[in-house]
């Protein structure tokens, strides 16, 4: 069983090391989405996807994961779980990946089965038992940045940080991202950076398959994360698909979208 770090990666080699060195100490793979391809690089990967257009055009977020997802899952065949974030989150400092695969396998075997004897879920229909547990979506939320906010304050214990009300840094089992949105991946593409987590988080909820996990931590170095932080202090990569009118667009799409119930997020039925 091998689990596999999914991300694109902008930041230079001797940044993205720093964190992509962590991941390869507890025993996960990593494939990553480069602008170019990366000759004579130092980047820690074991395996990489560009842009084949020439221009370097990035498509967003969920489109490339996606695309490293269907990538990994041809060509590793004993891949159960994935896990996305960014080049600034780190993985828990305090389990192996097997360890937390095994975990997870374990955990949504059982709700699978749960599922089935109290109803007829559609997600679980023609599943094979030997993959129902790889059908769900894990967060680590032990990284309480945000928790301490004042507007923060206000929320349930249990809703407080950032990490809390989206799946920033999900565990993506083989079966969710083979069979989600119709078998076209885990992630809605038409966000092009901001909410698609959220988006995942509620359709995860919705299905019943979402495992919050308060006892595992993905740090996430966000570059607000700190005192004194200002605008200008953001990468110049993200600048271009974060700003407010990104957020205002991307916010205004998810809201029609949960409205709607998430349309087009049905999975893949399989036989």
């Amino acid at each position: 069983m091998s689990v596999w770090l999914c991300i694109p990666s902008k930041r230079p080699p001797e940044q993205a090391n720093e964190v992509l060195k962590l991941w390869r100490e507890r025993g996960y793979k990593i494939a990553l989405h480069l602008d170019d391809p990366p000759a004579n690089s130092p980047l820690i990967y074991d395996y990489y996807a560009y842009e084949l257009s020439g221009d370097s055009q990035y498509p967003g977020y969920a489109v490339v994961v996606n695309g490293l997802v269907h990538d990994v899952l041809a060509l590793d065949q004993g891949c159960e779980w994935l896990v996305t974030g960014g080049d600034d989150v780190e993985p828990d400092p305090n389990h192996t990946a097997e360890e937390i695969a095994a975990e997870c396998s374990a955990c949504f075997g059982i709700k699978t089965l749960m599922h089935r004897l109290s109803c007829a879920e559609e997600f679980a229909k023609g599943c094979p038992d030997q993959s129902a547990r790889t059908f769900g979506v894990m967060q680590p939320t032990g990284d309480r940045w945000g928790s301490t906010d004042p507007w923060a304050q206000k929320l349930p214990p249990n809703r407080r940080a950032y990490i809390d009300r989206v799946c920033g840094s999900p565990w993506m089992g083989r079966e969710f991202c083979r069979r989600m949105y119709g078998g076209a991946g885990p992630l809605f593409p038409g966000y092009r950076h901001m909410f698609v987590d959220e988006e995942l988080q509620a359709v995860a909820e919705k299905l019943g398959v979402l495992w919050q996990r308060p006892d595992l931590t993905h740090r996430h170095n966000h570059w607000g994360r700190g005192p004194n932080v200002q605008t200008s202090d953001c990468p110049e990569f993200l600048r271009a698909v974060s700003g407010p009118e990104h957020w205002k667009e991307a916010s205004a799409l998810f809201q029609s979208r949960k409205a709607a119930g998430f349309p087009g997020h049905e999975p893949l039925v399989t036989a």
